[in-house]
């Protein structure tokens, strides 16, 4: 329970220096940077995680949680949020709970060791790649609907920067698959830092994920209590916003609960096989924090006021996670299921 009572005492102190400074930290010149280092770290930490011997079995399922996992989330997430609130941002907050925050995910697995090293393969594949499924979906679908209108510039630049971090990743690629050069860790670690300074300046994101799984020369603990960091830094900025942009309980709790208990399960059933234990893990993995809220910033400077609502969502859905997997951690331990 420390973890959630310090995941509280995080949320509770950030809302509280927001009120004390009334500093609104999405409007600091330092967000942007911050967010983008913690996004490249997040990504990076995450994949790098990923038992690539357990995972290359399933790369399939890796695949269809990519394409079909998210887009299905999307619309039944944001279909049943319309059907109890009639209104079109039902599915841009759909969208925006659907991206699972690679921080979260690499610093809450830590709880859940039951877990096969598949099945949490799957769950970080899931963070760290879902993020361009869910912005092409959510600017290039959803918005054109809602508005009427196309963004072409944007979707120009968007379809532009998904080619480039293809590129570089390919180079990599190749670079280790004809050449020896990656044999030599004091190159492959000069290549790494490059690559992840690159991704930082021109926040290709995707690269930095895609990185993960090409470059591999520092042992992942190292990254750990970095990630931690940084993930409860993102709390306390959730923290710090909810004071300035207000907070509807009433439909922050609901579009928590209906991602947490419904959407998430429901997409397990379709999309995974496996173990009891590993589907339980996956049911109720969902994980929100610093994509959800850049998603929902994007939004919010775009005229649709929907921060009110998701700032709320994400502190309630990873207390639900925190709860939850508390709960299957003591029934593991007891043997009260398989």
């Amino acid at each position: 329970m420390s973890q959630l009572i310090f995941f509280i005492i995080i949320t509770a102190f950030g809302t509280l220096v927001g009120k004390w400074t009334n500093i609104n930290p999405v409007e600091q010149a330092v967000f942007s940077p911050f967010t983008t280092f913690a996004l490249i770290v997040g990504l990076y930490g995450s994949v790098v995680g990923i038992d690539l011997s357990a995972i290359r079995q399933r790369r399939w399922l890796a695949v269809i949680v990519i394409t079909v996992a998210v887009p299905i989330q999307i619309m039944a997430s944001g279909a049943l949020m319309y059907l109890i609130y009639p209104a079109s941002i039902s599915f841009l907050l759909a969208v925006a709970m659907t991206q699972i925050d690679p921080l979260s995910v690499d610093t809450l697995l830590q709880d859940k060791e039951s877990m096969s090293q598949e099945a949490k393969g799957i769950l970080r594949v899931w963070a760290s790649f879902d993020d361009p499924v869910t912005v092409l979906f959510g600017f290039l679908i959803l918005l054109p609907l809602i508005t009427g209108q196309a963004i072409e510039g944007s979707v120009t630049a968007m379809l532009l920067g998904l080619m480039a971090n293809v590129g570089v990743a390919f180079a990599l690629w190749a670079l280790g698959k004809w050449t020896k050069v990656l044999q030599d860790p004091a190159i492959t670690l000069v290549l790494l830092l490059l690559t992840l300074i690159f991704a930082f300046f021109t926040q290709a994101f995707l690269l930095a994920a895609i990185t993960g799984l090409l470059l591999r020369p520092v042992p992942e603990k190292y990254l750990g209590s970095l990630t931690a960091v940084l993930y409860y830094g993102i709390v306390f900025v959730v923290g710090m916003a909810m004071y300035t942009y207000g907070i509807d309980l009433r439909l922050g709790f609901l579009l928590a609960i209906v991602g947490y208990f419904v959407i998430q399960p429901l997409t397990t059933i379709i999309v995974f096989s496996g173990s009891s234990k590993d589907l339980l893990r996956i049911a109720f993995a969902q994980q929100n924090g610093l994509t959800t809220l850049l998603m929902g910033i994007a939004f919010q400077n775009l005229g649709f006021k929907v921060l009110h609502i998701l700032l709320p969502a994400i502190i309630i859905t990873n207390m639900l996670n925190l709860i939850v997997n508390k709960i299957l951690s003591w029934k593991e331990a007891q043997g009260l299921f398989l």
